[in-house]
């Protein structure tokens, strides 16, 4: 549920940058100002966490979580590490790029889903963690797409 804790982060710190503009009126700025942060905040901290508890910590997390632990779970590390780069680099990069984000978050959203529903299909249960986390990725991906559509301007397609 960590996850809850960053998405919280993005839209504290989209709300000091709002009050720092005095709260534009169009939804659109609005819903761009808080895209971006939770592609900075959100996923900048998601890709700074996967470094520590997925390549510097891996044999730690491993032994926490019950995995065997290996190169997969680096390359998993990894892999948050871009998406965390990816978010930053969207300070810079806007427009079509911001739909490059948008689908690496989809697919880290898809294997959350992915992951925690096979946890309880594998153990013939449903818990609370996997449960909660599942709604909270589709909550959360539900969430962006809105903003992206707010936004105005993301999905547009180039020549």
């Amino acid at each position: 549920m960590w996850f809850l804790l960053l998405w919280f982060l993005g839209i504290v710190s989209a709300l000091v940058h709002l009050y720092t503009l005095d709260f534009p009126s169009s939804t659109s700025e609005i819903s761009r100002i808080l895209l971006l942060h939770q592609f900075v905040v959100t996923f900048g901290l998601v890709g700074v966490i996967g470094y520590v508890v997925n390549i510097w910590k891996a044999d730690q997390t491993a032994k926490m979580l019950g995995w065997p632990g290996g190169p997969f779970q680096v390359k998993y590390g990894f892999s948050q590490v871009g998406l965390g780069i990816m978010g930053i680099m969207a300070i810079w990069f806007q427009g079509n790029f911001w739909v490059g984000v948008l689908v690496t978050m989809y697919i880290y959203g898809l294997s959350g889903l992915w992951s925690h529903s096979y946890v309880m299909i594998k153990n013939r249960k449903a818990d609370a963690d996997s449960v909660c986390n599942i709604i909270m990725d589709i909550v959360y991906q539900t969430f962006i797409t809105v903003l992206s559509i707010l936004a105005g301007g993301i999905w547009v397609f180039v020549n």
